[in-house]
């Protein structure tokens, strides 16, 4: 991700281009595959943007995002979450400069993927599978698919260019300046952002482990960000890991199937609890400073490095009564997993906020996303962080409660959000020096014994 960071306001200009291979755009492939993933709001704000489209956009020819904010009736704060849904789509590249104008933000529509392209990307795919289901997944790989035919095993009789047409190298000599003039003029394509999370998963282990076993390790290899992907968001050690990846391959020809392994990690974890082996800190539990937090601060932090981010939510939900993990959970948990930019156990800080102090009943994506963005920008490395962070936003809410300029990065788009955190968040110093309440501390039990318990089940099934 680029350092440099636009600050977006309606008076903010914007142009829209779009990409040199934008005419591969197909309107039902991005219904069938990118909708989905995607809200009305996104999906709306993608519309609009391309209605914006004009022959030869010019920075000199900006307009103010106050037209796209009236037209769609978004504030900025729900316009940048729409515009970050479709980046991660990687249906639009934003870039952003400033010039003796002012600020100014360029917009480029991107293509669709061919379907084909679609389901062999690990992170879209798995996305799209748990929002619509292994049924309707199927019916749309079918149907991308009706018109083919294996042709494998025929002979190939078809033409090459030399063998139809016969050059005349006078007349491309002269041809070439103009052809070398088209090329030169030609706008370069921007390169997508790869993202792949970063975490301890030993590769190297797992391939080791998966020798000698029928399976073709190179099929293993081109699908190592689907793999690294998957242990992080459900906690996969590498033996666990090897044996899905054993019962995903085809036993004829020793290919892994990347979709038998989403569709093997999805059914065996979804509804699991287990304790993460590798919980990461950025930092090591015993070179950090812990002095300033409390002794029940202390354990929230020791429980979210126990924990894969998806275990977590799935045993905050289980034990406060929020009922199950649902597929747009799991999808604002993805996204936060692979962008690679917080640690596991500050997403579970980050699950714990919103769901245990602000009693949401769900992980609702927009405020997710809000909080993700500020700890990032706060530089948030670890759950300690997060926690000092959450009290830092609430002590600068109490400083400027009178003031217009109030800070709102925690905003969802609406501007009466009432922010409460616990009396331990309030009033740290009282914390800091006193022992937690018996309330307090048998509730921060009650949740372990019963995470453990769950875990414990699990492992019997197995």
């Amino acid at each position: 991700m680029a350092k440099v960071q636009g600050r977006l306001t309606p008076q903010t200009g914007f142009i829209v281009a779009a990409a040199s291979d934008f005419v591969r755009f197909d309107q039902a492939t991005f219904i069938d595959f990118y909708q989905p993933l995607l809200s009305p709001t996104a999906l709306g704000l993608f519309y609009a943007l391309q209605s914006q489209l004009v022959p030869e956009p010019m920075l000199a020819k900006r307009q103010a995002h106050s037209i796209m904010l009236d037209r769609l009736n978004l504030g900025v704060a729900q316009f940048a979450e729409a515009r970050n849904s479709l980046e991660g789509v990687e249906m639009l590249q934003t870039f952003y400069q400033q010039d003796e104008i002012g600020g100014v933000y360029v917009y480029v529509l991107q293509p669709t993927m061919t379907p084909e392209e679609f389901i062999n990307d690990d992170l879209l795919s798995v996305r799209l599978l748990q929002q619509i289901g292994e049924q309707r997944f199927d019916e749309l790989v079918a149907r991308s698919r009706r018109y083919q035919f294996d042709t494998s095993r025929m002979h190939n009789l078809t033409h090459d260019y030399f063998e139809v047409f016969r050059p005349d190298r006078a007349a491309w000599d002269a041809e070439r300046p103009v052809l070398n003039n088209a090329r030169a003029t030609a706008v370069p394509k921007s390169q997508a952002i790869q993202k792949l999370p970063s975490n301890s998963f030993d590769f190297n282990f797992l391939l080791d482990q998966l020798r000698n076993r029928g399976i073709d390790l190179q099929s293993v290899k081109e699908q190592r960000k689907l793999i690294i992907s998957e242990s992080v968001l459900y906690s996969i050690d590498e033996s666990s890991m090897a044996g899905l990846v054993y019962d995903a391959t085809d036993f004829r020809s020793g290919i892994l199937q990347p979709q038998a392994l989403k569709r093997g990690i999805a059914a065996h974890y979804a509804g699991t609890l287990r304790r993460s082996d590798d919980p990461a800190p950025t930092i090591p539990a015993a070179a950090e400073d812990l002095t300033d937090l409390g002794e029940v601060e202390r354990s929230l932090i020791q429980m979210a490095r126990q924990y894969a981010p998806y275990d977590y939510l799935a045993g905050i939900k289980q034990s406060s009564g929020s009922g199950y993990v649902s597929p747009n959970e799991r999808n604002t948990l993805t996204r936060l997993v692979e962008q690679g930019q917080l640690p596991g156990e500050v997403v579970n800080i980050l699950i714990y906020h919103i769901i245990v102090q602000k009693e949401n009943t769900t992980l609702k994506a927009s405020l997710a996303d809000g909080i993700a963005n500020a700890w990032i920008k706060a530089g948030v490395k670890t759950a300690a962080d997060a926690i000092r962070e959450i009290k830092n936003h609430k002590k600068d809410n109490d400083r400027q409660v009178s003031s217009k300029s109030k800070r709102h990065y925690y905003s969802t788009g609406r501007s009466n959000i009432n922010e409460e955190l616990p009396e331990w968040a309030k009033h740290p110093e009282k914390v800091k020096n006193k022992k937690p309440s018996a309330e307090k501390l048998a509730k921060i039990d009650q949740m372990l014994a019963e995470l453990d318990q769950q875990k414990n089940s699990s492992d019997k099934k197995q």
